[in-house]
């Protein structure tokens, strides 16, 4: 999996050609009214992002975003199977969201490649490619 930070003060904005702004992002695919609802509805994932964090443990390294495998199928359930290092120290990672939204779920057009982390610290983003690297 690789992960490419953002130029400072480049702004990444309509990926796979879908408006930024509030609302459903492409009009098409389901949607889910609550998280609630997407558990339910929605299909089951195979695999979880976490990001973690080193701020505030003294450790002088840089933060990583962790693949666990949740397919109960696999011999390695419930396993962080893969670490992913961000290239820079002291970017304290926040959280992470996909670049197409549930709404768009079902949608060929607009599919879960891109993972977007940004960093509270540094303001740095980094794109992962998750469809062609996903664990």
């Amino acid at each position: 999996m690789a992960a490419a930070a953002a130029a400072e003060g480049e702004v990444v904005t309509g990926l796979n050609g879908h408006s930024a702004g509030g609302g459903r992002c492409c009009g098409k695919g389901p949607g889910y009214a609550t998280p609630l609802d997407a558990m339910r509805s929605g299909p089951r994932e195979t695999l979880l992002y976490v990001t973690c964090v080193y701020s505030g443990t003294g450790v002088d390294k840089p933060d990583y975003l962790s693949t666990v495998d949740v397919d109960p199928n696999s011999p390695t359930y419930s396993s962080v199977i893969h670490r992913l290092p961000i290239p820079y120290v002291g970017d304290e990672l926040h959280h992470s969201g996909w670049n197409s939204c549930s709404s768009c779920h079902g949608d060929p057009s607009a599919n879960r490649r891109h993972l977007i982390l940004p960093s509270l610290i540094s303001g740095r983003i980094y794109v992962v490619d998750a469809k062609t690297y996903p664990s």
